[in-house]
């Protein structure tokens, strides 16, 4: 008898007394919550479109200061661990010599995640996928901003976008390419 009663016991505490089951809280009944963290550097991941509804997959940086920021002391790239993923803002990767190239204060710059460097300056040599990362890099290694990011089903054709513009955490909206977030 007392080999049964730790079975009824489990037996007891699955049965959700109407003979089914209940399912369990998931994320369909969380409330939405942004992703990411809110924005702290000068120059700044600040919104992502992993699958624009149309072209190519996308990432927007921001120079958040009040100062012109050279572009020759950065990286973008969506795998910190693969040095081919790495996308040299200023055009030339160290050791070259990097002609300086100045993001304006509250200026935004466009990079398209298409894998094809050959199309010129603006393109980096990586793809986005739904849950993916995108990272800023200084040349000495420092991330200087990161994101990790999972698109949820339904959100294709719609951006990651740091709301409120440049500071808040990121969530699905309506794509600002180049713009202020909304």
């Amino acid at each position: 008898m007392l080999r049964l009663l730790p079975i009824a016991l489990m037996l007891a505490a699955c049965d959700p007394g109407d003979g089914g089951s209940a399912p369990d809280a998931g994320a369909y009944d969380a409330a939405p919550r942004g992703q990411g963290s809110e924005a702290s550097g000068a120059l700044i991941v600040n919104e992502v479109a992993a699958k624009p509804a149309s072209g190519d997959d996308w990432l927007e940086i921001l120079n958040r200061s009040n100062d012109p920021i050279d572009l020759c002391g950065f990286f973008v790239t969506d795998s910190l661990d693969r040095l081919d993923h790495y996308h040299h803002l200023g055009g030339a990767p160290p050791p070259a010599v990097c002609t300086p190239s100045y993001l304006g204060a509250g200026e935004y710059l466009l990079i398209y995640a298409d894998d094809d460097v050959s199309a010129g300056p603006g393109h980096a040599p990586f793809k986005l996928g739904l849950a993916d990362e995108a990272h800023v890099v200084s040349t000495e290694g420092e991330a200087v901003d990161s994101l990790v990011f999972l698109h949820a089903r339904g959100d294709e054709g719609l951006s990651l976008a740091r709301l409120p513009d440049g500071e808040g955490l990121f969530w699905a909206s309506e794509p600002t390419q180049g713009g202020a977030n909304l």
